[in-house]
């Protein structure tokens, strides 16, 4: 009788331990995610050649999900040719329901701010650090974007973007009369799976930058087109499986028609 009773206790505590690991398991309102690229390509720009690791953290604020906040960043692994390093740290709020997505985000990139004269100072490396907390439209760093995008769904899964610059770093140019004036920088695109449910798929993008204002530049082509094709390409992506692991791998091709450049990217999703 005694065994069996510690049978039935040990039963007992074996299904409690399974249920509080479950329950230890769930999903919370918090996750976050890790890749490695090669390269840092942004809506047909070269942020940076260096390989990148980047984070992205996000937390749910609402039950289903759909309302989302979160902080994306990124860091070159060595310098750039002027010793400057690439570090990119930006803040977000975003909806996303029923294929439709519109979010407000807050980029900061401190590469190039040194040809701006913006640094704010140096550490004891010599590094430039410029000020984060800095919003003045003269001086900051900071860029406000607001990105839309809507997915047609699975019958016709064509995606269309559309992303303007609102305020800040490189948004603002002079008037004839020496008055700031912002140029409203806008990227769209269109992108569509030219392969699909396959062991490697392919999306293919048409991306294109312009003034919102009609302004003579903006910060997506070269200075010498109001209205360009600025990324053009195609992404293919595979799972890897590795032992119980499943690592998404992509590989992008992209051209920009209005820099006459092209890059080869290599991004892989730790998890």
């Amino acid at each position: 009788m005694k065994k069996i009773l510690l049978i039935l206790l040990v039963a007992v505590l074996s299904v409690q331990m399974s249920v509080a690991q479950e329950a230890e398991l769930k999903d919370g309102p918090v996750d976050f995610s890790v890749n490695i690229q090669s390269n840092h390509l942004w809506r047909g720009l070269v942020i940076t050649d260096k390989p990148v690791v980047m984070v992205l953290t996000s937390v749910k604020l609402n039950e289903s999900g759909s309302f989302t906040a979160g902080i994306w960043g990124g860091m070159a692994v060595s310098n750039e040719s002027d010793e400057t390093y690439y570090r990119e740290i930006n803040y977000f709020v975003q909806y996303a329901a029923n294929g439709f997505s519109i979010g407000l985000w807050d980029i900061f990139n401190s590469r190039g701010l040194a040809n701006r004269g913006l640094w704010d100072s140096f550490d004891t490396r010599g590094f430039a650090t410029p000020n984060i907390w800095d919003y003045d439209k003269g001086t900051t760093g900071h860029l406000f974007d607001l990105r839309t995008s809507y997915n047609f769904g699975e019958s016709f899964p064509l995606t269309l973007e559309a992303d303007v610059l609102l305020y800040g770093s490189g948004e603002e140019q002079l008037n004839d009369n020496g008055d700031l004036k912002k140029r409203y920088s806008t990227y769209v695109q269109v992108a569509y799976p030219l392969v699909a449910n396959s062991k490697v798929n392919v999306d293919a993008f048409v991306g294109a930058g312009f003034s919102l204002n009609g302004s003579d530049t903006n910060l997506y082509v070269d200075g010498q087109d109001k209205f360009n094709l600025v990324n053009v390409g195609f992404t293919a992506s595979k799972t890897l499986k590795v032992a119980d692991l499943s690592i998404p791998v992509t590989a992008t091709t992209m051209w920009n028609p209005s820099y006459k450049i092209a890059r080869v990217q290599l991004a892989v999703s730790l998890f």
